[in-house]
C-alpha cells in the first residue's frame, strides 16, 4: 500500500509541474489570457507527462531519489507531452515544448527545495 501511495504522490507532483508550466507557457506568461481550452490542453499535457514519468519511476525507482534526475525526467516527459498535444504558440515547431519542459523541470526542483526545508 505504501508503494501505491508513493506512486500516486509522484504522479500528482509530475502533473502539477507539467500542468503549471504548460498553462503559463501557452499564454506567454499572461495568466489573465487563460481560457478553458488552454486549461484542458494543459491538463492533457500534465496527464501524459505524469503517466510517462511515473511509469519510468516504477521501473527505475532510484530516479526519484535524486532531485536533479527527477527534474530532468519531468522536463523531458513534459516537453514530449507538450509537443504531442498541441502546436507551438511561439518560436519554431518545438520551441514552446522545450521551454515548457524546462519550466516543469525548474518547478520540480523548486518544490523539492521547499519540501526539503519543511522536513
Amino acid at each position: 500500500m505504501e508503494k501505491i501511495v508513493g506512486h500516486i504522490d509522484c504522479w500528482i507532483g509530475r502533473f502539477r509541474d507539467a500542468f503549471s508550466a504548460c498553462s503559463i507557457m501557452m499564454v506567454g506568461g499572461d495568466v489573465t489570457a487563460l481560457t478553458i481550452g488552454h486549461t484542458i490542453k494543459a491538463a492533457q499535457t500534465g496527464f501524459i507527462a505524469a503517466v510517462a514519468a511515473t511509469i519510468v519511476i516504477i521501473f527505475a525507482p532510484h530516479f526519484r531519489q535524486n532531485k536533479y534526475v527527477l527534474a530532468g525526467l519531468t522536463g523531458l516527459c513534459t516537453a514530449i507531452a507538450d509537443l504531442a498535444t498541441h502546436p507551438s504558440h511561439f518560436g519554431g515547431w518545438s520551441t514552446e515544448a522545450i521551454v515548457t519542459g524546462i519550466g516543469a523541470a525548474l518547478l520540480t526542483l523548486s518544490f523539492a527545495q521547499v519540501k526539503r526545508k519543511h522536513k
